[in-house]
């Protein structure tokens, strides 16, 4: 009998939310799996029989040094964002796998009014969204330096997906904060909405996604291809938290904007509300599910939430809640409701565990329009810039 050798993945990452549930369905379905991150991420532990190497990815010469001697047939760096970072990426694994697999996204495409089905062919390029147009640089570069390197290269592209850490929600805290979102649904704090919850999305459960991605890992079939990984389920944004309440055994207090409303409020997302969140996307699956027969929805929404809330509670809500997020969305409220009683806003002491400088935190971004609260504001960031950099030495 003939032993088949071992498939070896390495993973730049493996504690994400995505690349977390990849790397397990990895080891799961037998492959050697290596992941490299800097080993301080506090959301989920691998499994210990998974190799870790702990290192500064940004740092050429170190990263090379650990790499030495070493070879995979599959590489997957989810930290991808620029064409810079792919020339990176490239120039440390060109010689060091036999596939890479690059982590692009279903913002790439040019979704006008949505109302339309998107292929891995359709029209690339929201020009509203640098998300979007960074995106799809990184992969023209990409396939650039794959042919010129002799490398075998499949580009993968989610929509919203979710897991443990994730509500899979338009506009969230950042992951591991957003038992925010759980919180204020329990406290009958309102949920904001954009144009009444009526856009949708393609909404796939992590689990999900790793078994379309793992199928692609070494398969013939996507080499120098492009795949939607997306489930069959679409929900309107408001179906999410309709549920999420539901789960929670409450009823949903909303608080309705137009997206460009939101959007002026929230300039460092105004791209990703009215090129991503704001406009309702249909994806085609076609694909991925005829190259991996395997995939398919398996965790319904309800069943994915459920296991959400499930793990913030079980987990002390993880990294705890959001102040700056808190207080910006109840800032909001005021600012656009014209009966300010009509709605519970303000500071409240969620898990019983916030201290004087949580309330400040909030404090300072309520007000934050005031100029001199705006002013606090940065002086207290520029502080604490200061202080984490010199405790880091």
């Amino acid at each position: 009998m003939v032993l088949m050798e071992q498939k070896k993945l390495l993973i730049v990452g493996g504690t994400g939310v995505i690349s977390f549930a990849v790397a397990q369905e990895a080891l799961k379905q037998g492959f050697d799996v290596t992941c490299i991150n800097r080993g301080i991420s506090n959301n989920q532990t691998l499994p210990p029989d998974i190799s870790v190497i702990i290192a500064d990815y940004r740092n050429r010469d170190h990263i090379l040094s650990k790499l030495e001697g070493l070879s995979f047939d599959v590489v997957i760096d989810v930290l991808c964002y620029t064409e810079k970072d792919i020339e990176y990426s490239i120039s440390i694994f060109k010689d060091k796998c036999s596939q890479y697999i690059f982590f692009s996204s279903c913002a790439v495409y040019n979704k006008g009014n949505g109302d339309y089905e998107c292929t891995e062919d359709s029209k690339l390029i929201n020009p509203i969204w640098q998300y979007s147009i960074d995106k799809v640089n990184c992969e023209r570069k990409l396939i650039e330096l794959a042919i010129n390197n002799g490398i075998k290269y499949t580009i993968v592209r989610p929509a919203v997906t979710y897991g443990d850490t994730r509500i899979p929600y338009g506009i969230t805290p950042p992951y591991g904060y957003h038992g925010t979102i759980i919180q204020r649904l329990l406290h009958h704090k309102p949920i904001i909405l954009w144009d009444n919850g009526e856009a949708y999305s393609t909404i796939t459960h992590v689990k999900d996604f790793s078994v379309g991605l793992v199928g692609l890992l070494g398969n013939p079939r996507a080499y120098n291809e492009v795949f939607h990984i997306v489930g069959d389920e679409r929900y309107k944004w408001k179906e999410v938290i309709d549920q999420l309440a539901d789960i929670l055994g409450v009823k949903p207090e909303y608080f309705n904007l137009t997206k460009e409303q939101y959007a002026a409020e929230l300039p460092s997302r105004k791209g990703e509300l009215l090129g991503g969140r704001g406009i309702s996307q249909l994806l085609n699956n076609k694909k991925i599910k005829e190259t991996v027969p395997n995939f398919r929805t398996t965790i319904t929404l309800k069943t994915g939430l459920s296991a959400t809330v499930k793990y913030y509670q079980e987990n002390n809500y993880i990294k705890g809640i959001d102040w700056q997020f808190d207080a910006d969305t109840d800032r909001i409220i005021r600012k656009y409701s014209k009966n300010k009683q009509d709605y519970n806003i303000g500071f409240c002491d969620y898990l019983g565990t916030a201290n004087l400088w949580d309330k400040i935190d909030y404090l300072l971004e309520f007000y934050k329009e005031n100029f001199i609260i705006a002013l606090i504001g940065k002086i207290k960031n520029k502080c604490r810039r200061l202080y984490t950099k010199f405790n880091r030495r």
